[in-house]
């Protein structure tokens, strides 16, 4: 059975300390698999995977959650007060 892939946006912004984590991961298995290394799409596809698989469990969904709720705000704190013409309605 072949799955259809769908073209998403594949620029987005990771930590510093998470790329460079990843990097070298890759780096290491380069040295290992060379031209069989996988791609940063092979592990983007795999973690997204992996969250869907643990979404279903009820209480893995309630920490990822968190997780995710977490992060939004800890960005939305780093990018700070937005002027107001910027902002959406809550009406929408």
């Amino acid at each position: 059975m072949s799955r259809r892939i769908f073209a998403m946006p594949s620029t987005f912004r990771v930590p510093e300390d998470l790329h460079r984590t990843i990097r070298n991961i890759r780096i290491d298995l380069e040295r290992e698999y060379e031209v069989k290394t996988p791609s940063l799409q092979d592990f983007a596809n795999v973690a997204l995977e992996r969250l869907l698989t643990e979404w279903e469990n009820p209480r893995q969904r309630e920490e990822i959650l968190s997780q995710l709720l977490t992060r939004r705000q800890n960005a939305r704190m780093r990018m700070g007060p937005q002027p107001k013409s910027s902002r959406k309605s809550s009406n929408n």
